[in-house]
């Protein structure tokens, strides 16, 4: 396949019209994007490959104006859209078109359920399988030149010529397995996760997973709370990097000291000049009005240190994932992580026999639970 290789560039609406109403009569598209996202906060779309078994068409965004026909084609059920590894692939779906490719097939989640490992790469799947060698030479190309490079092309259709096949040999592994319905349930959370990124509501929990978050009081989780929605607004609405507006650690000091003027403000050394020039009076406002938050959410932040009892439970924790992981070949990372387990354990200190667990956001109502809820019980009942 890799020395004729069928790719066409997708530049006229009215092409891409009638390639969408040919799409709408197959069971599976392989997809995938390539973009350039450095100075941006939202990725600036170069490429959206997409491959019907044989043919690989590259549709381009600098030159296509009417999307509606493909986006009618990412939502509709009954193709099954197939990627290697969509976490980034969704977040342009999601500033492009306001939507998710759904129902998805994640041949890298897929390989994970399948003794292949968390992360494998395209390349090594694609060897691994079907003992095809792949060039990557173009990986930091630049996508948003024209014309594109032969190079360039040849590499973006190789990135979902393959996807069809890999997605036969999963897909029957899989039910070999006995493991397709946890595998949709995974696909499903992917989704849910680029659904959250762009909900506000979201927007309110991110200070929990803050590195030093641990250290603050309730009245100073308050501070960073308000000040992790505002630094995801504000970066969405310049559409710059969140480190370009402010760092997380200048987060951290902000509600550490919580200033009250500008001349405090300015006494923060390590605080960005920018982010004191531009920004002072709202973040002044922000740190001003803020309110503390609930005892309940101060114990929810990531990172509050384990006793060594509870380390020795965490221990206990991650043995009996290792050996699910070993019994059944789905990677460790996808049953359990280990901020999860840590996360559970703070959430059931002295958990009295028989009680019922309670589970951290991420494994409360997921696939995970039917096979690591009793040996997870046991850790924590100390057995």
């Amino acid at each position: 396949m890799t020395e004729d290789l069928n790719a066409e560039l997708v530049v006229d609406n009215g092409r891409l019209k009638t390639l969408c109403e040919s799409w709408r009569k197959k069971a599976l598209l392989a997809i995938d994007t390539e973009f350039m996202r450095v100075s941006t906060f939202y990725p600036k779309a170069g490429l959206i490959q997409v491959g019907d078994e044989g043919n690989n068409f590259l549709l381009d965004p600098l030159a296509l104006t009417d999307w509606q026909p493909f986006v009618d084609i990412l939502v509709d059920p009954g193709i099954c859209k197939v990627i290697h590894s969509c976490s980034e692939d969704m977040v342009l779906f999601y500033s492009e078109f306001k939507c998710a490719p759904s129902p998805l097939f994640d041949t890298q989640r897929a390989a994970a359920f399948l003794g292949f490992g968390f992360s494998l790469s395209y390349l090594n799947l694609v060897l691994k399988l079907m003992d095809t060698v792949l060039e990557k030479s173009e990986t930091r190309s630049d996508w948003l030149q024209r014309p594109l490079s032969e190079l360039q092309v040849r590499y973006a259709a190789l990135d979902v010529a393959h996807l069809p096949e890999l997605f036969r040999i999963l897909n029957q592994r899989l039910q070999e397995q006995g493991y397709l319905e946890y595998f949709k349930a995974e696909c499903e959370q992917l989704s849910q996760v680029a659904r959250n990124a762009e909900d506000e509501a979201s927007w309110q929990e991110i200070y929990l997973g803050m590195g030093a978050s641990w250290r603050l009081d309730r009245a100073q989780l308050g501070v960073l709370k308000n000040l992790c929605v505002w630094r995801e607004k504000v970066a969405r609405a310049r559409d710059k990097p969140r480190t370009w507006i402010a760092r997380d650690a200048d987060l951290i000091e902000l509600a550490e000291k919580r200033p009250t003027d500008r001349a405090s403000l300015g006494q923060i050394k390590e605080l960005s000049r920018n982010l004191y020039q531009q920004d002072a009076n709202t973040i002044l406002e922000m740190i001003a009005a803020s309110q503390p938050v609930s005892v309940e959410d101060a114990e929810r932040v990531d990172g509050l240190p384990l006793s060594q009892e509870q380390r020795q439970i965490l221990k206990r924790c991650q043995h009996h994932i290792e050996k699910i992981s070993t019994a059944t070949g789905i990677a460790v990372e996808l049953l359990a992580r280990k901020k999860q387990l840590v996360q559970l354990i703070h959430l059931n200190t002295n958990l009295a026999k028989g009680a019922e667990l309670v589970w951290p956001k991420g494994l409360e109502s997921s696939w995970q639970r039917q096979l690591v809820e009793k040996g997870l019980t046991l850790a924590l009942y100390h057995e």
